[in-house]
């Protein structure tokens, strides 16, 4: 017997977000991995944290998805014009996602929509791993949250 499914965490949740920091950004690096991958002057890192169920019926199931983002932005000899940049940027990221609290996409024939999409906040310069060793790199770090209903 074969299942049918859709690849919903990447397909309906990070390629969308990826999708619109693409339109909104024009310049920089926007992609999905677990880690910082690019030493550009700017950058969006997405990548999904997990997922939970919290519908599981016969008809259907609605998870959360948890989601990192990362604003990377590199500068050796930093002003305040530069501090300036980094925090409007993160300002318009926050704004980017308030705006997108629901976000259609379809695939094919298959539509998914995710709903009550919250930025729980963010935060600067927590750096992790690798990022601790590039000079001159400052981070504004999210998590977004949503929701994907799946009926069959």
């Amino acid at each position: 017997m074969a299942i049918t499914y859709d690849n919903v965490f990447f397909d309906f949740c990070l390629d969308p977000l990826r999708d619109l920091f693409t339109s909104d950004f024009n310049y920089g690096k926007i992609y999905i991995a677990p880690e910082i991958k690019h030493k550009d002057s700017f950058s969006i890192r997405i990548w999904g944290l997990n997922a939970e169920s919290e519908m599981y019926v016969a008809s259907g199931w609605q998870k959360q998805y948890n989601i990192e983002i990362a604003l990377y932005e590199i500068e050796t000899n930093p002003g305040e014009a530069f501090y300036k940049q980094f925090y409007n940027d993160s300002e318009r990221i926050y704004q980017l996602l308030f705006n997108n609290k629901s976000k259609s996409t379809t695939i094919g024939s298959t539509t998914h929509a995710w709903i009550d999409g919250v930025c729980e906040g963010f935060t600067i310069n927590e750096f992790v791993g690798a990022e601790e060793e590039i000079e001159g790199l400052n981070v504004a770090k999210y998590v977004f949250n949503c929701k994907i209903i799946r009926e069959d």
